[in-house]
């Protein structure tokens, strides 16, 4: 924005009136007054104006700055509301992603207890039919015992021993 045109706002009492000091020597006493008169007019008018055009100045002045201020905020504003919106929307993306693996976890969980509950079952049962097994086993060879001993029997009496 302008500040100005170039124009110097400061005066110089003696350069604008410098034509008054010459008349004021020939002219009697009312001219001189009338001559004061219209130089205090004339400072006051350029003095009034000077007011004018400084306030006129600050006023666009301030337009300006609030213009840029209103479009800073403005653009503040909005680039502040898309980061609370994308951290909602990760926030929330981020709460179903951990739910989901939340319960990935528990599936595993409950499937490793499933496995272990089984594991156990399996073990128990192989030792109980190991158990078994043996039990059976002891069961036949005492049976294939008794069947050898009958056959011993059966041998023996049909092939009695000769006594030396």
């Amino acid at each position: 924005m302008p500040r100005g045109n170039g124009k110097s706002v400061g005066f110089d009492l003696d350069d604008n009136f410098s034509f008054m000091q010459a008349s004021q020597a020939s002219n009697g006493s009312d001219d001189t007054a009338i001559e004061l008169a219209v130089a205090e007019k004339y400072i006051a008018s350029r003095d009034k104006k000077k007011k004018e055009q400084q306030k006129k100045f600050l006023v666009s002045g301030r337009k300006f700055v609030s213009k840029e201020t209103d479009g800073c905020t403005e653009t503040l504003q909005t680039t502040a509301q898309s980061v609370e919106e994308l951290l909602q929307a990760f926030t929330i993306n981020y709460a179903a992603e951990d739910d989901c693996i939340r319960a990935l976890w528990s599936a595993i969980h409950e499937e490793q207890r499933k496995l272990h509950k089984l594991s156990k079952h399996l073990t128990s049962a192989s030792v109980n039919a190991g158990v078994e097994s043996e039990a059976s086993l002891i069961k036949g060879m005492g049976k294939a015992k008794e069947a050898v001993l009958e056959t011993q029997k059966v041998i023996d009496f049909i092939y009695p021993k000769k006594e030396l």
